[in-house]
């Protein structure tokens, strides 16, 4: 398992290295907003807002940070909301601490940032690893989070581990390609050249401590039957990293959950169909709004 969870933290690592010097210079509203930091518990965050209305808290990835989210996506809900991105401690702009990484601390952390920020609470919006943390912020702190948005989710991660450990055996080419469903794939055979970049390139140990909170994760099965969030779930039908099956389940077990999966979606659904995430989301939460007046 060492040895694949190498392989993949510098897969990992070569993708974005691919990004950030094959990417065309190009500025955007989101990219070009100025990056702040607070301070949390014993980091200093960065993060970016953009947008005014209700907060909508995005939560980022594995190995990801704030300026991968699709700057279309970002500034699509900044039209409706104060959207507030931030980097994971360790990533991007933020740093980070001995602390042994866990999906606890992230939630805390993120907590923490809202903290800073005044905001009591907030609509959430996480993907891949930032859903399962949003699944722990809700579950903790319900009084803290209003809609959920949890894009290629899944409520365990032995699966998640599994798979991971499958890409772990791939070329760093093959891992790329793997991110889109093969016909879509090949039909934008440009699209790496269109994706946003990170700041810099993560250092592969910070990957490694958040593939280790993931490993340790207990999952959250069992309680989210207890979740009384109204909850959005968005996947991709061929998302190989957190299938459909994952959110079809969480939509049964979530009392209040609705599920939209996209046609040819991968796990980087939103490079793909960032106009059409944004008007799902912003619909979701304002159909919500409108109900409870």
């Amino acid at each position: 398992m060492k040895n694949n969870l190498s392989r993949y933290t510098t897969s990992v690592t070569l993708i974005l290295t691919i990004f950030i010097f094959s990417l065309p210079c190009f500025g955007s509203q989101f990219i070009d907003s100025p990056v702040k930091q607070a301070a949390v518990n014993d980091i200093s965050i960065g993060y970016r807002i953009l947008g005014q209305g209700e907060p909508l808290l995005l939560i980022t990835g594995y190995g990801a940070t704030m300026d991968v989210w699709d700057h279309t996506l970002v500034e699509r809900l900044a039209q409706s909301f104060q959207v507030i991105a931030f980097d994971n401690r360790g990533m991007g702009y933020s740093s980070t601490s001995e602390t042994p990484f866990s999906y606890e601390l992230f939630t805390s952390d993120a907590l923490g940032l809202l903290d800073a920020l005044n905001i009591s609470r907030a609509h959430i919006l996480g993907w891949s690893m930032g859903s399962c943390i949003t699944q722990e912020l809700a579950l903790t702190a319900p009084d803290r989070t209003r809609n959920l948005i949890l894009y290629a989710s899944a409520p365990e991660s032995t699966e998640i581990v599994k798979v991971l450990d499958r890409l772990g055996n791939l070329a760093p080419e093959e891992l790329a390609g793997m991110m889109f469903p093969k016909p879509w794939f090949d039909g934008h055979p440009d699209i790496f050249g269109h994706l946003p970049a990170p700041p810099t390139v993560p250092d592969p140990a910070i990957i490694a401590r958040q593939r280790m909170a993931i490993e340790q994760w207990a999952g959250a099965t069992a309680r989210l039957k207890t979740m009384n969030n109204d909850v959005l779930l968005l996947v991709g039908e061929d998302d190989f990293i957190t299938p459909p099956a994952h959110s079809q389940n969480m939509t049964e077990l979530i009392p209040k959950a609705r599920l939209v999966t996209f046609p040819h979606g991968g796990h980087w659904l939103m490079y793909q169909a960032p106009e059409e995430m944004a008007q799902a989301i912003t619909s979701f939460i304002r159909s919500d709004q409108e109900w409870s007046q």
